[in-house]
This record gives C-alpha cells, structure tokens and sequence, in this order.
C-alpha cells in the first residue's frame, strides 16, 4: 500500500498525482537530421522490437516508460487476467527506484487511479519498492488487467524463460541473451508496439548485434531503431544548459556521438577505433584468390572467461590480409588435442606446401610440444608445424593498426582499401573484440585513486590477439614493420588481379 500523511486522504493524493506527468508528458516534435526522434518513437507501433538510443540526459527512461504506460492504458486491452509486461534494468535498484518509485510513482507518468494500490507485492515496502504492481481492470473487460512486473538482468537469463507475458521495456544496456528469452514469452500475443528498449550504446560489448544489424541493414523484419539528442533535450529545457556544458566538456571527442545523439562511435579507451565494420570486413558471400598465402594463430584459453581461439588467415599478392574463419571455443570439457582435431578437420592444411606457412600459437610450452606429437595422441591427425608468435604487445597493436588503414588502390579509379578484412560471417567473435578491445581506465577517483596500467583490458581479447599474433608474426618473419609500410608510396601499388574461388566453407571429413 501506498503511505499516507494523516492530512492527505487517497482522494487528495489522486487529485494532486492527476495533475502530473501523466497528464502534462508531450514527446519532443521529431528532428530526423539531428537525431531525435522522440514523437516517432511514441507513435510506433511496430510487431518488432523498437529501439530508442539516446544521450545521456535525452529523455531515454521517461519516453520509454511513458509508451509502456499508453500502451498498457490506452492501446491495447489486456488478454488475461494480471497479463504481465516486463519492466527490465540492470539492478533492482534501478527498476524500483528509478522507473518506479521516482517516475511511475512519485511523477505520476502512471496514473493512480490505474493503480490496484490494494494488490501490489512488495520487495521493500519502506523503500516504495515493488516486485509487482497491478492495474485495474480495463473498462468492460472485467477480470482482465495488465501486471507490471520489474526485474534485473542478474537475475540471468534462466529468470526470463517460460513465462507468457505481454510486452517489456529494457532500461540501459542488457546482454544479448536476456532479448532472446524475453521475445519468446511474447509468442503467445500478436501485439504491436509492447516490445520497447532504451538506452546509451556506452558498452561495446553490449552494442555489438544490434550495431551490425543496423550497418549492414539486416534488422529483423519490423524492428526500428529511434534516437534521442541531448543537445535537443537542452534547447527544450529537459536539462540545464550548465548540466549540459559541464557533462559534456568531461566527454572524450570520440564518445560525444555516443553520449549525446546514442549513435555508434568510437568507446572509450577503445585499441582500434578505426575499425569500420563497412570498410573492414568481407561482403556475406566473397571469393579469395587461389594463389594466396596462408597461415593460422592460436591464443590457448581453457574457461569460460577465455575461449581457445584459432583464426585461420590469407594474404594476396596485394599484402592484404582476409581472415576467414575462427575457431572458438570456451567448452572447458574440451582437452588440447579435442581443440587441435577439431581445428585439423575444419580446413585442409597440406604439408611441404608453400602456400601453407606455419602456425603461430602462445607462449604454452606444454601445448607446443602436444602439437609437435599430434600424430603419435591422434589416429589419422599430422603432427602440427607450431612456432611461437611475436607477442609484442603495443607494436604489434600498431602493425595492426597500419593495416587497417586505407592503403591499397586495388581497382584504378575506385577507393583506397586496407590492407585487413574480416569475413563478417565466419568471425563473429573477432568482429566482436575488435570493437570491445580497449584499454584499463581509471575506475574510482579521489586522492587514493589507482592510476590504470597503460595495458589493454584482459578480457574477450582472445580473437584479437589470435589476430596480432597471426599478422605481426608474419611481419616479422618478412622483415615487414610499422616504419616499412608508413613509407610505402602504397597509393601507386595495385592489388594482383587474378581468376578467384569460393572459399572451402565445408568440414573436411578426415580418413
């Protein structure tokens, strides 16, 4: 039950809440050319899942929690008696406190006399925070009314299965794998408009599906991405012009596209923010030339925190490299030689062949010398040629960095392309960390505040350093640096135009 002063009688507190924001809430009017789109976003009515990314500031929250509560009370009539509609955050605390108690609740974006005060299930009554808040039956449609439920993402992704529910909205950045569980419970119910998520793309990893989505224009069918603008939300006065240029003088130049507009830029820290999905990596369905050069790399991890990573790449007759395939595993069941048999089966690798170099691996001695003996652990497996790579930690980041630069013209007449590519379908998780890898940052201040070591983050780093080990390595084989290719008039160089062929994506059965 709601608290109540001995001068304030229900009647009193529903007509002081009826003047607030469920009354006054208006949307910005659109502005599509700078990034804000807060009245299209309130009108949707998409089968898919809409999302609305915005800066810091822009409104994400109360816009979001606004068209949950016109869709519960005003668009669509609940199916079921107490049909549940998710209200999802990253902590408990922020779903009760946040969208609850200090919007839903205490700004009156929910009405009151929606509210079944009567029914509501505590977690901590003194704090106004609930598990469960029950609305009222709708008009002529007795028995059946909408439950708002708030949850957590630690809760796990186990906590979202099974249950059938009626809509959900996500508040800040969720992983991936919370999406998935709560759109099937939205199975049962053919609804437009229910399935809401806000946030600031401040977390790369977080970010990765959704972001490719959008740049390679693969969004499921009747999804929608809007955004918010907090320099919008400033010249409306939803946040002070001090608020506003203080906030913003602290953001680092690569992370104001992100924080101000919500759209995809560079993070902070961040190792390669060159890296431009578009640029650098292959087309779904591509060919590699038939004279290339290649080699693999692997990065030995034997959890679930770090995966056993193999990449397997080739160089044309250009320099450019095409890595195109991972192997990567985090199956801690798995022994040495089940990750090198299964590596084996995934491409053929014929010995004494010029066009297949060798395999550079991590420091792990122990792994090396399996390697060297597949043959004599394995039936039917060759012994594998296993160097140890160069591992070389900031100038190998360079030389990776050097590669992803514009360089080559490889048609006359047409725009410079680097001399790295990704296969988009096959490499996932490199693709993945090759936007999340990033540096140590300062994470408390004041006067006892650690300084960060000047080092990458040893975290989902897996891939990319497979990748550095792979090129840098080879580099250094050939007597190719940094200061080699800064200097290369590479503007004149052609890339070798030769007849192509459909890269082997089958398994090689081994006899």
């Amino acid at each position: 039950m709601v608290s109540l002063s001995p001068e304030m009688s229900i009647a009193k507190l529903q007509r002081r809440m009826a003047e607030l924001a469920c009354y006054s809430f208006q949307p910005r009017p659109d502005q599509p050319t700078r990034h804000d789109q807060q009245t299209a976003f309130y009108n949707s009515q998409h089968a898919g899942v809409s999302f609305l990314l915005g800066g810091n500031g822009a409104g994400t929250t109360t816009l979001g929690l606004a068209k949950a509560v016109k869709f519960m009370t005003c668009d669509q009539p609940p199916p079921r008696k107490d049909t549940p509609f998710w209200i999802i955050a990253g902590s408990y605390q922020q779903v009760m406190g946040a969208c609850w108690k200090e919007k839903l609740h205490q700004q009156g974006h929910l009405h009151p006399n929606d509210v079944d005060w009567q029914r509501i299930q505590w977690y901590k009554p003194n704090n106004d925070w609930p598990f469960t808040v029950h609305l009222k039956p709708w008009r002529g449609r007795p028995g059946k009314n909408w439950s708002i439920s708030f949850k957590s993402y630690e809760q796990g992704r186990a906590a979202m299965q099974a249950e059938s529910i009626g809509g959900f909205l996500f508040v800040e950045q969720f992983p991936w794998g919370i999406l998935e569980e709560t759109l099937r419970g939205c199975r049962e119910y053919a609804f437009t408009g229910n399935k809401l998520a806000e946030f600031t793309p401040v977390d790369p990893e977080l970010s990765m599906e959704l972001r490719e989505m959008e740049e390679n224009s693969s969004l499921p069918e009747d999804w929608a991405i809007y955004r918010a603008n907090t320099r919008c939300a400033m010249e409306a006065g939803h946040v002070t012009k001090q608020w506003y240029n203080t906030f913003f003088g602290m953001v680092p130049d690569q992370m104001k596209p992100v924080r101000e507009s919500g759209l995809w830029g560079g993070f902070e820290g961040a190792i390669y923010p060159e890296f431009n999905s578009q640029l650098h990596c292959t087309p779904l369905d591509y060919d590699i030339p038939p004279a290339c050069y290649h080699s693999r790399a692997i990065d030995y991890g034997f959890s679930a925190d770090h995966a056993f990573v193999c990449l397997w790449g080739c160089r044309d007759g250009s320099g450019r490299w095409i890595i195109y395939d991972e192997y990567y595993s985090t199956d801690t069941s798995k022994t040495v030689v089940d990750h090198y048999m299964e590596i084996q089966d995934r491409h053929p690798w014929p010995q004494n062949n010029p066009y297949y170099g060798t395999t550079w691996v991590d420091h792990n001695l122990d792994c090396v010398r399996i390697a060297s003996r597949m043959s004599e652990y394995a039936e039917g497996y060759d012994s594998m040629n296993v160097q140890l790579a160069h591992k070389n930690v900031d100038e190998g980041i360079e030389y990776v960095k050097m590669l992803l630069k514009p360089t080559i013209n490889m048609i006359p007449g047409e725009p410079m392309q680097p001399r790295l590519k990704i296969d988009r379908k096959r490499c996932p998780n490199l693709m993945r960390e090759m936007v999340s890898y990033r540096r140590q940052r300062q994470v408390s201040t004041g006067p006892n505040a650690a300084a960060p070591k000047d080092a990458p983050v040893k975290s989902k780093d897996d891939a990319v350093d497979a990748m550095r080990y792979l090129v840098f390595s080879e580099a250094n084989q050939t007597g190719t640096t940094v200061s080699t290719m800064a200097h290369e008039h590479s503007g004149n160089r052609h890339g070798v135009q030769i007849e192509s062929k459909k890269i082997n994506r089958q398994r090689t059965v081994r006899r």
